[in-house]
């Protein structure tokens, strides 16, 4: 009798851990995080290559090397900041000066979602 109980607790443990994990998977492919952000699910990297020569190349460089703003290579120093997705869409959505504040004017929550996406799959 223990060990069909012990079965069947662990066929129930599982089963809930299943239907944990599918619904984590489709929270995140819905696009949410788990704070209730909701985030683009993948960036469009041609929208933000075109997002990026219209609005950031003049300071930070065609290639990212920087200029009148810094680069956008390698370890985000200026300013001190991780080298995440996250990261860099709330700098671009909420940029301290002299970066000029683009969102949400000139750029849509879609347009910082892709050229954040680009940057970081661009200049490494």
């Amino acid at each position: 009798m223990l060990s069909r109980l012990t079965i069947a607790s662990l066929t129930a443990v599982a089963s809930i851990s299943v239907l944990g994990l599918v619904h984590v998977n489709a929270v995140s492919a819905a696009g949410y995080e788990p704070a209730g952000i909701q985030v683009a699910a993948a960036s469009n990297l041609n929208n933000g290559k075109k997002i990026y020569a219209a609005n950031c190349a003049s300071c930070h460089g065609a290639k990212g090397e920087g200029g009148v703003g810094p680069s956008l290579r390698g370890d985000l120093k200026t300013p001190v900041m991780k080298r995440t997705k996250k990261a860099v869409v709330a700098w671009i959505r909420d940029p301290k000066p002299p970066m000029p504040k683009l969102y949400p004017g000139t750029l849509k929550a879609k347009d910082v979602d892709d050229v954040a996406g680009y940057v970081l799959a661009t200049f490494k």
